[in-house]
């Protein structure tokens, strides 16, 4: 899983990494779609490494990855343990977000937004909270705003706007 320094790299970009590295594989009959702030872009990774997802589509720098959706991600799929941190961008914003959706727990139905693209605004997702870790949150049973299906999703916390709960 790496281990690095307290940065803020900690709470977003080191677990998105994290979750990349386990999506280096062509078994995913779609391939991963990798949402930024500008683009959703379906692709093949062929690696992760030093905050770079090398992809049949070119170089994702991970810090601009906001989410990723494939078949692939499951209750299986490694993150890195929830901490809380004592200061900087990771106490204000991803430890909230994320103590927020422990407290709905495993399971619990939500509609989250988040910071995708094209362009800077918020894609709303619903769908069952999968796993929690730090900066990462897996939603299974995932459908759009259109009432589409799509696959499970990753979401980097850190990127999240809203998080309504369903009643």
């Amino acid at each position: 899983m790496g281990v690095i320094d307290r940065t803020i790299c900690d709470c977003c970009v080191c677990p998105m990494q994290c979750v990349m590295k386990q999506l280096i594989t062509n078994q995913d009959p779609e391939a991963p779609i990798i949402f930024t702030p500008v683009s959703q872009t379906r692709v093949f990774i062929n690696s992760v490494d030093n905050f770079i997802a090398d992809t049949n589509m070119g170089f994702f720098p991970v810090c601009n990855v906001t989410a990723v959706s494939t078949i692939l991600l499951s209750s299986s799929t490694l993150l890195k343990p929830v901490r809380n941190d004592v200061k900087g961008e990771c106490k204000c914003c991803e430890d909230p977000a994320t103590k927020q959706l422990t407290s709905l727990g495993i399971g619990a139905e939500v509609t989250i937004e988040f910071i995708s693209g094209p362009g800077f605004f918020a894609i709303p997702l619903t769908g069952n909270i999968l796993k929690v870790g730090e900066g990462i949150v897996i939603l299974k049973n995932v459908v759009d705003s259109a009432g589409a299906q799509v696959n499970n999703i990753a979401i980097s916390t850190c990127q999240i706007t809203n998080i309504n709960p369903s009643s």
